[in-house]
């Protein structure tokens, strides 16, 4: 099938994006001409009837990525690159009052049938503004998030979306001996027991699949050799649509008070036994009562032992 001449290509591209917001644009290296869809100038702050230039669409760039943006832009026109293009940047606007907004820009060059010169690069512009204040508002609130899970008694740590584990804090790496490199992802089974791995993972798989909070009991082993138990819990983050964002985690060490319910299991056990016996021997001691009255015979009485 023979392949689509660039200004077929470009005319699909434009139409394709015009509906979603996206500008377009159309440049050719070996004249300098340089043609913007009017969405493209509405992200650079540019008037809908004005001629933009090559120079006055770096003039746009932020001057701190305005270099980066030109490096991209030659390696894509470089007979010996990628022809493609990638990049994010802020834009400058001429009115000094607005603020900067961050663009998505993309492209692709087409060369001669030697591949020794660019003819034509053609791309689109997306306004990712919302995005980028979106995750910076994202990255303050795992800084806070992080700073808060250093501050807790308990061990804790972060997961991403699926479940791999990104940050732990301080108290982690206190307690297990291990480093960042050796626990990320689903590096923390090496602290597991295992006897008990199989299935901590396999319930927290499935509380991660669906979504919902998880809940377990199991031991990990400590820096000295030594398991203690802990009560762990994991809840999602979820966005303003309900999709999960992040897992958040901790581990409680409740090795004491399972060591305290034991004892007083142990304990409640041997009263149990206790009272069996005593009762036992009260019953006995009430027949032989019972007896040496039916046969006439005055016996005095004797206190019950008391329990131990």
């Amino acid at each position: 099938m023979p392949t689509s001449s660039p200004e077929v290509q470009f005319e699909r591209l434009q139409s394709a994006v015009d509906a979603a917001g996206t500008g377009t644009w159309d440049f050719t290296p070996l004249t300098g001409a340089l043609i913007w869809s009017d969405r493209c100038k509405e992200i650079f702050g540019f008037a809908l009837e004005q001629d933009v230039t090559y120079a006055q669409f770096l003039e746009g760039v932020h001057p701190d990525d305005r270099a980066l943006t030109q490096a991209a832009v030659d390696q894509a026109l470089s007979p010996t690159g990628p022809g493609t293009y990638a990049i994010d940047y802020r834009t400058q606007w001429q009115d000094p009052a607005t603020p900067a907004r961050w663009a998505h820009a993309t492209g692709r060059a087409f060369f001669n049938a030697e591949r020794t010169q660019a003819q034509r690069f053609i791309g689109t512009i997306t306004d990712i503004t919302e995005q980028k204040v979106n995750q910076q508002l994202l990255r303050q609130h795992e800084a806070e998030l992080a700073t808060m899970a250093d501050s807790i008694a308990q061990l804790a740590w972060i997961a991403d979306a699926t479940g791999n584990i990104t940050w732990y804090n301080q108290r982690w790496y206190e307690y297990t001996g291990t480093t960042a490199e050796q626990m990320l992802g689903w590096g923390w089974q090496q602290v597991q027991h295992p006897e008990y791995v199989h299935g901590v993972v396999e319930r927290l798989r499935q509380a991660f699949a669906a979504g919902t909070a998880w809940e377990d009991t199991f031991p990990l082993r400590g820096q000295d050799g030594v398991y203690r138990w802990f009560l762990s819990r994991a809840v999602p983050l979820r966005d303003e649509h309900g999709h999960v964002l992040r897992w958040f985690g901790t581990n409680t060490d409740v090795t004491q008070m399972r060591q305290l319910q034991e004892q007083l299991t142990q304990a409640y056990e041997d009263l149990e036994v206790k009272v069996t016996f005593r009762t036992l021997q009260l019953e006995h001691e009430v027949q032989q009562l019972r007896a040496q009255l039916a046969a006439g015979v005055s016996t005095p009485l004797v206190p019950p032992t008391p329990l131990q």
